[in-house]
């Protein structure tokens, strides 16, 4: 059973490592959308070195909406504010006028990609805000449930249209850097359909013209749009194994589909001899708290008799004050329910 950890900002040594493996870590991820390179790069060759079998994990970020790096502010916007998401350029240009909050939208496809959208999320759907007007360069949106927007914060705008993206160049920078320092496993965020895995282990390959040592990794595909939903099956032929993303996935679907879209992957995974990987929301009450709900625990139970491959905890040990307790936690619930 894999017990997948994100390398948060407190882990800087590979005695912090050794805390993480003797709590029950199993696979180390390098989450690539927020990625210290020097850092990452000293602790991957420090792990392959004392740990030689434990795979690493490089999730890529995907075509993922987020808050550009332009916007340098800090700024809390409550129920019932005018706020205006809106290009890069426009924000260069208008980010100084006190008329109007301009949050520019990081993103390698086409604005009007969003048009469809009438309802905005931020924060695993924390945060929301409904469409009011769009012009091709803004849209206009009212907050419904408010929060703090800082830069590179995840967006989330469902039924945009994602029929025309690749590979981001962030991405292929980030698979060649990946590649070159021996990475295992390579999770695509925001899958698509199996032409986006298809894409993605075709510039592998082409990459190992160039330097011939390099091994093709175990491609996982993260599911977390209604796209990925409706194209599983296309999906998970040409993956060597699946993540589900429920944090993006609740921003994603209407939350009465969430279960649905669940049982529906694991029910099929089930019959095939590759990798399911449950991540976020699994012991999400540990950020805060020191005890998991009972619907957590029974959801890690009804998972692993379902024959599910793994968990991952991410914001359970970067953000949380007891990161070792619950990897002990998460390790000996997952022992008790295996024997």
């Amino acid at each position: 059973m894999h017990i997948v950890c994100s390398i948060g900002s407190w882990v800087n040594s590979i005695e912090d490592v050794d805390k993480l493996v003797e709590a029950g870590m199993t696979v180390p991820r390098f989450n690539f959308s927020h990625i210290d390179y020097e850092k990452s790069e000293k602790l991957i060759s420090e792990i392959k070195k004392k740990y030689p079998e434990m795979p690493i994990f490089q999730d890529l970020q995907g075509n993922k909406l987020r808050v550009s790096k332009l916007f340098r502010n800090q700024i809390k916007v409550n129920e019932g504010d005018i706020v205006y998401f809106c290009t890069e350029e426009l924000y260069k240009k208008y980010q100084r006028t006190d008329k109007y909050t301009l949050i520019p939208v990081a993103y390698e496809g086409e604005f009007k990609d969003l048009q469809k959208a009438r309802t905005i999320y931020m924060k695993d759907a924390t945060m929301e805000f409904t469409v009011l007007g769009r012009n091709e360069n803004a849209i206009k949106v009212q907050v419904k449930k408010g929060g703090m927007v800082r830069g590179e914060k995840g967006i989330n705008a469902p039924g945009m249209d994602r029929s025309k993206l690749g590979l981001t160049e962030k991405d292929k920078n980030d698979i060649k850097w990946g590649l070159d320092r021996g990475i295992d496993i390579i999770c695509l965020s925001y899958v698509t359909s199996d032409d986006s895995i298809k894409e993605l282990k075709s510039f592998i390959k082409d990459y190992q013209k160039y330097n011939k040592d390099i091994k093709m990794p175990i491609i996982w595909a993260k599911i977390e749009c209604r796209d990925a939903v409706e194209n599983f099956d296309k999906i998970v032929k040409v993956s060597d194994g699946i993540m589900i993303g429920r944090g993006d996935l609740l921003a994603e679907l209407e939350l009465h589909e969430i279960p649905l879209a669940q049982d529906k992957i694991v029910t099929k995974m089930k019959k095939s001899v590759k990798e399911l990987i449950i991540a976020t929301y699994v012991l999400d009450s540990l950020k805060k708290g020191s005890m998991p709900t009972i619907n957590e625990v029974n959801d890690i139970y009804n998972f692993m008799k379902n024959k599910v491959n793994g968990f991952m905890l991410s914001g359970e040990v970067t953000i949380s004050r007891t990161p070792i307790e619950n990897i002990k936690l998460l390790k000996d619930l997952v022992t008790r329910f295996e024997n």
